[in-house]
This record gives C-alpha cells, sequence and structure tokens, in this order.
C-alpha cells in the first residue's frame, strides 16, 4: 500500500512501527524520519479531592472510579495504557476506563461523570482550558517524578520532563512536572532524496510561521531536531541537517 507519503505520528508509534512491536505485528522497515516536531504533553487529570500525592500514582487510588483515557484506538488510549503500564497502574482494577474524545471528557468531568481523562496534546489544549475555567482547583493536572520518567523510558528513549509553567491554563499558579514524548515527521523510504531535503529547509527555515500559528510549535529547534526519534532519517533530511551544522 503507498497512500500516503508523509505522515505526522506520535514517536511511540514510529518505534512501535519501524520495529514490529507495541501493537503493530509486522515491521515498517521503509519508514524513515524527517524531524521531531512539537512535544506531546501529557495531561493526567484527576478530580482534585481524589489526590494525595499529586502525582501520577494518585490513579492507584480511585477503586474503580470511571475515568476517560480517549477515543478507541488513539494515540491518547495506547499512549496512556502504555504509562499505566510502566508505571504498574492496574488501570483494569483501578479505574473503570471510559472511551471518549477530549472536548467530551472535559464535559463529563464538570458534569461528575467521571473523576479523571488523559488528554495528550500540545499546550495550551482547548479542552484542558474549558475544564480549568469552570471547575478551577477543584481538578488537579497530575506530575510526574524523575523516577517516573525513568520508567516510562524502559523500552524507548522518548518521555522527557515538561513544565507546564504558572498561567498556561486559567487559574494555574504553580508549575506543573508533566511529561512529553514528541511527535515525528516520517517518510516513506522510497520518496525522492531532493523532494525530502527541499520539505525539511522548509520546515526549519519558515518555523516563525508556524510559531504564529500554535504556541506548542514555540518548543521546537533544529538544536533538538533528532531528540526522541527511534526511526532512521530519510538520507534528505540527513543532508539538510548535514549542511545546517546540527
Amino acid at each position: 500500500m503507498n497512500q500516503a507519503q508523509f505522515a505526522l505520528i506520535l514517536g511511540i508509534f514510529g518505534a512501535w512501527a519501524y520495529g514490529g512491536s507495541g501493537p503493530i505485528v509486522n515491521p515498517q522497515e521503509n519508514l524513515r524520519s524527517v524531524s521531531a516536531m512539537w512535544p506531546n504533553v501529557e495531561h493526567f487529570v484527576l478530580k482534585s479531592d481524589l489526590t494525595t500525592t499529586g502525582t501520577i500514582q494518585d490513579l492507584k487510588n480511585l477503586n474503580g472510579g470511571p475515568y476517560s483515557i480517549g477515543m478507541r484506538n488513539s494515540g491518547a488510549e495506547f499512549t496512556g495504557f502504555y504509562i499505566f503500564d510502566a508505571l504498574d497502574i492496574n488501570w483494569s482494577e483501578e479505574l473503570s476506563v471510559a472511551y471518549m474524545g477530549y472536548g467530551p471528557s472535559a464535559n463529563a468531568l464538570q458534569d461528575g461523570n467521571i473523576v479523571g481523562m488523559n488528554v495528550p496534546a500540545g499546550p495550551p489544549v482547548t479542552a484542558i482550558t474549558r475544564a480549568y475555567a469552570l471547575l478551577g482547583d477543584e481538578m488537579t493536572i497530575l506530575n510526574f517524578t524523575e523516577e517516573e520518567i525513568k520508567s516510562l523510558n524502559y523500552e524507548f528513549p522518548l518521555w522527557e520532563s515538561y513544565e507546564l509553567e504558572p498561567g498556561t491554563y486559567p487559574t494555574q499558579e504553580e508549575t506543573i512536572n508533566t511529561v512529553a514524548s514528541p511527535n515525528i515527521l516520517i517518510v516513506r523510504e522510497d520518496v525522492p532524496e531532493k523532494i525530502v531535503y527541499d520539505m525539511t529547509k522548509m520546515l526549519w527555515e519558515n518555523l516563525a510561521t508556524l510559531q504564529e500559528i500554535h504556541s506548542a510549535t514555540d518548543s521546537m529547534s533544529i538544536d533538538s531536531a533528532l531528540a526522541g526519534v527511534t526511526v532512521p532519517l530519510h538520507p534528505g533530511a540527513y543532508r539538510y541537517y548535514c549542511r545546517a551544522g546540527s
């Protein structure tokens, strides 16, 4: 099949696809990478009256409370369960899993139909902003410790600490130490080198335009273009980075 030549995917899916692991059985060895893009930032939200440590470990004490993991077969679902498993959170017993998109999850949290939600995306996320505006300190975005981040990277070096600075969301007065993994731009191996070179050049030489469109791209830098990229570079991208001196 050759239905698309380029794709923007989560870093973990790139690692799974290239190696044929996780939910992807057959190795996709024709994949090549162009660049890491903006980070996919984890927002594990919980009603504040259920938090004790303020960390992701609080999800171990929900006693079957309803928790939205994202839509079925979504990146949110797969990364959420991957994180739970890496941190020994027995989600099948601790949570009553609900499958909803970001907007419906925020509505359900506000209405009291769920106790928390998983919303991985580039901040500020509209669903989180809306929930904070209505719930304020009645909701908490859970923190991750350095040891927990090490546990997440047991298989692939993807997750890094990410600070949600005060004011990222309404009424947020303190820094939240969560985690993020890269979104990556991938391409088929058989796409001509010049096309990928030009694509890579266009991306980095027009970064300011992207940053005017969405603040999630503010953290993008050519210095971190390969951070968390587990798929081999396409020769066209490699040639651009060599010429750019990165």
